[in-house]
């Protein structure tokens, strides 16, 4: 299994093409046959390329991708514009940052940089709305934008309203946007030097709540400080859809850390300084941190098109929308026909190069690749302290080769997107 997650590894940066091309009726003119009116078509094809519009709504791993390669969009006649607020935050390393292994500048990628160095343009806003039948977005600053071809990357997020007075809470954070993760850092670390220790509720048993808790201990620990964290779970387990002998790994290490872990509590209300369970039971909280299942970005729900609920915009194989071939999306926004893929980025990484594929077939009115999600997949949980638990399918494996393999592809992604980046990795393109 080592041999083939490191064999994985290999893929990152760009990763191998998971699609296949789709049939093309198209035949090719031998020698000498290209006609003059072949030629025009060509050319007509060409002025219509160069009239076109193509945006990225959100800087995600598909769009850094995109971003990455637009030069050859641009070469085909499109013109391409990435809309984002900021920078992008990285997943893989976010809760290693919080239980200060890692810095905030180590966890981004300058968007803005990385578009530019490969001919794209770069609008530092947020998409509030989509107006599919005029194909028009508008801005959070006002502006408006039309298109011809959309894409979506906008991910997901923690409903706090789930939780009854969390929403608006001060002390209550949610684990999106990753952002989040190095304020909360901060906040705490702001509590250790003023001598406090803050009792820190997690709310949600999954990989996400898992790691968070743990490596919350971890912080406290490199502060030399105590802090109380407890765990919490409607479950009657951690990390319910991995293998059963891997929850159980990661419930001895979580205790191990002094982690409290309480299982089938499902919490329905904030009330000052604790949260109320469904059965009626209080748990003293100072912080609480939301790492609750994730939905897709409301973003999705303003362009009018069929959407699966909380799950996202809903969309074919070949990545675009089951009601408009203009409107494609990738990643936690979307929802694949005939599939429940789960909200990690593994997938919006695979993602990636099927639709940059389509966006250039689009342009140049070509037949659509289609993408092949992977059965199995990689997953490591970097549990604070200096180990990993990693799952594969059916196989787990928890150690410090583990925590090695997450630190190495995490960090080669990164770097090959910064080298991207800079100015002088932009090339020519055919």
């Amino acid at each position: 299994m080592l041999k083939q997650a490191i064999d994985w590894v290999a893929q990152l940066g760009p990763p191998r093409t998971p699609f296949v091309k789709s049939s093309s009726a198209n035949g090719s003119p031998g020698p000498g046959k290209i006609t003059q009116l072949a030629v025009i078509e060509d050319r007509a094809d060409a002025a219509l390329s160069r009239s076109q519009t193509v945006i990225l709504a959100g800087a995600g791993h598909v769009h850094l991708y995109v971003a990455a390669h637009a030069a050859e969009l641009v070469a085909r006649g499109g013109r391409v514009v990435l809309v984002d607020p900021g920078e992008f935050w990285y997943s893989g390393l976010a809760t290693g940052m919080l239980g200060g292994r890692y810095e905030s500048a180590e966890d981004r990628v300058d968007a803005k940089a990385l578009a530019e160095a490969h001919s794209a343009e770069f609008i530092r806003d947020r998409v509030e709305a989509v107006d599919t039948a005029a194909r028009r977005l508008r801005l959070a600053g006002g502006a408006e934008l039309t298109y011809d071809y959309l894409s979506l990357n906008v991910g997901s997020q923690v409903n706090a309203d789930r939780i009854a007075g969390a929403a608006d809470d001060p002390s209550v954070w949610a684990v999106k946007p990753i952002s989040n993760l190095w304020k909360l850092r901060e906040h705490l670390e702001a509590r250790f030097r003023a001598d406090e220790t803050p009792r820190v509720a997690v709310v949600g048993g999954g990989p996400t709540g898992s790691e968070v808790a743990a490596n919350m201990a971890a912080l406290a620990r490199l502060h030399r400080r105590k802090v109380q964290v407890v765990l919490l779970t409607p479950a009657d387990r951690l990390i319910e859809q991995a293998p059963a002998g891997a929850a159980r790994r990661l419930h001895r290490a979580l205790i191990r850390s002094g982690v409290e872990i309480r299982t089938h509590v499902r919490v329905v209300l904030r009330e000052g300084k604790s949260l109320i369970a469904e059965d009626g039971r209080h748990i003293p909280a100072d912080l609480v941190v939301l790492a609750t299942g994730l939905e897709a970005h409301p973003l999705v729900q303003t362009t009018g098109l069929p959407t699966r609920p909380k799950q996202g915009l809903r969309i074919t194989a070949t990545l675009h929308s089951i009601a408009d071939e203009r409107v494609f999306a990738g990643g936690d926004c979307a929802a694949m026909e005939g599939f429940d893929l789960p909200k990690l980025g593994v997938f919006g990484v695979r993602q990636a190069a099927c639709l940059h594929a389509n966006l250039l077939a689009s342009l140049e009115r070509k037949p659509l690749a289609e993408y092949r999600p992977q059965k199995r997949f990689l997953a490591i949980l970097n549990l604070g302290e200096g180990t990993a638990l990693a799952t594969w399918g059916p196989f787990w494996w928890h150690g410090r080769s583990s925590m090695w393999l997450k630190d190495f592809i995490d960090r080669r992604f990164l770097e090959n997107y910064r080298r991207l980046a800079s100015p002088q990795s932009a090339k020519p393109e055919r």
